[in-house]
């Protein structure tokens, strides 16, 4: 049966040594080469980055052992299943170590319920196609009627359909990775997505976010499929694609349940969710939209029929679809070793697979990752200022970036500062006016203490009057008053002349 085999040896790959592609291109250095942040091996860490509902999350990082913090290596963000976290896939993370690329493994939000992530139209039910369920009113849960799965981050939910957290799961995953790119040596030109399940679904929001589209190489999705009517292409230029699907797979089927609307039907429950089958998803990812917009990626348009493929006969089951004027028209595709270009897309079942990741998943990624690059357009921006600072300092770029917002609110700070001196000047120069008026009519004025001066007639006159009566006139009625010998009384002391 298929996937029940001894794997062969994928071609050059070489157990124990560090990532070699074979694709020309030199690495692309993230803006956290040449500092030591991480030590090989793997550790948790909870992000810099919340939402609004202020929710913390944490991920996994696992670095090869081979990993010396200077020489760019590829990254890989592995996406759980819907209430997973992030120790869902140890076998992928040991590979990674084992192979020289990077994995590191998020946990999404779980609001009040289990963590998941927000995308594919696991929230935005009804879609085009109408529900993405069979059972919308939600006529089946305990009670009938109730949204069993509306989480507290969606406030209400339309229907039934929603499944998942409403946060914004992109924006988790686009910080992330700014956070990886300064703590650790990522080569930036091959960064992966990979996930499965729930994380397989949210690969195609990755591919059709602005935020995200253009930031990686490829993305590997394994038994995951985007809601029915939410097939949205991927921006231009479209990244590589490689899909695996179960054979047997009920959760997220591979066919469709009719041929004619393309739509494959959750049996595994009697209110199960409605998928794009796999062949409109591989068709679709071979499109890429002039620009992201949600009418138009909602829009079912005829450019499966501009594209050819060819049924490979290997283990797995896999057809590679390339563009008709592309001057290679034909891959070959083995059970671990892909002879491909940048861009293709391929499509697998794993025969006899379930709804979970075959045993060779991890094996195929390496060899994708090994033949893909990402295209120009994708390359990162110029790293920060405070990164180069950090750099020469010795701190890790996460720490730079805190100290640079510290030093921020330090000039902020230090300019009311200044600011408060020049008002203080300015006071005090009219205070020193004021006692000048006062000391020509003959009147000493001090902190509330008496001071002698020389009088008329050779008496003395004593005079008190505070600081704050001048330097803030709304507090003028708490002028000390002085004490006049001709009058046999007491006197304020009398307003200035000028």
């Amino acid at each position: 049966r298929y996937g029940h085999f001894p794997l062969p040896r994928p071609l050059g790959l070489m157990l124990g040594q560090p990532f070699a592609s074979s694709v020309s291109a030199d690495p692309v250095p993230s803006w956290g080469c040449g500092r030591s942040a991480h030590s090989p091996g793997s550790s948790d860490r909870t992000m810099r980055y919340r939402p609004a509902s202020g929710q913390p999350t944490q991920y996994r990082l696992m670095l090869p052992q081979h990993a010396d913090g200077k020489t760019p290596l590829p990254l890989v963000l592995s996406f759980h299943g819907w209430a997973g976290n992030l120790s869902e896939r140890p076998v992928l993370l040991a590979h990674g170590r084992q192979h020289g690329y990077i994995v590191a493994a998020p946990t999404g939000f779980a609001d009040d319920l289990w963590p998941s992530w927000n995308g594919g139209g696991s929230t935005r039910s009804p879609g085009r196609l109408g529900a993405t369920c069979l059972d919308p009113t939600g006529s089946l849960f305990d009670p009938p009627g109730t949204k069993g799965y509306c989480y507290a981050s969606c406030g209400t939910c339309d229907d039934a359909c929603w499944w998942t957290t409403c946060e914004d799961s992109v924006a988790q995953a686009a910080a992330l990775l700014d956070e990886l790119l300064g703590d650790v040596c990522v080569d930036a030109s091959r960064v992966f997505a990979t996930g499965v399940s729930n994380g397989a679904i949210f690969l195609y929001e990755l591919a059709s976010d602005p935020r995200t589209a253009g930031r990686f190489a490829g993305y590997a999705p394994v038994v995951g499929s985007p809601h029915a009517g939410f097939n949205a292409p991927p921006l231009h230029p479209p990244a590589a694609f490689f899909g695996v699907w179960g054979e047997l797979d009920t959760t997220v089927p591979p066919a469709a349940a009719n041929a004619s609307d393309g739509v494959a039907v959750d049996t595994s429950y009697a209110g199960g969710w409605r998928y794009t089958a796999a062949r409109a998803v591989t068709a679709r990812r071979t499109a890429a939209g002039p620009s992201h917009n949600r009418s138009d990626s909602r829009t079912r348009g005829a450019a499966e029929a501009a594209w050819a493929t060819s049924f490979v006969r290997a283990v797995p089951r896999c057809d590679a679809f390339v563009r008709r004027d592309s001057p290679r028209s034909l891959f070959r595709l083995h059970l671990t070793a892909v002879e491909i270009v940048p861009h293709q897309v391929v499509e697998c079942v794993w025969g006899g697979g379930g709804h979970d990741a075959p045993p060779w998943a991890e094996d195929a990624l390496l060899h994708f990752m090994r033949h893909h690059v990402a295209h120009a357009s994708r390359l990162p921006p110029p790293r920060p200022s405070y990164y180069e600072a950090a750099q020469r300092g010795g701190l890790s770029a996460g720490d730079a970036a805190e100290v640079a917002l510290i030093a921020t609110a330090v000039v902020a700070l230090a300019a009311a500062a200044a600011a408060c001196v020049v008002r203080c000047h300015r006071r005090r120069r009219q205070r020193q006016a004021l006692l000048s008026s006062l000391s020509q009519r003959g009147i000493s004025v001090g902190p509330c203490a008496p001071r002698a001066s020389a009088g008329r007639g050779g008496s003395m006159r004593t005079a008190s009057l505070p600081v704050v009566a001048v330097l803030e006139p709304a507090a003028e009625e708490m002028a000390c008053q002085m004490e006049d010998p001709w009058a046999g009384g007491a006197a304020t002391v009398p307003p200035a002349a000028d």
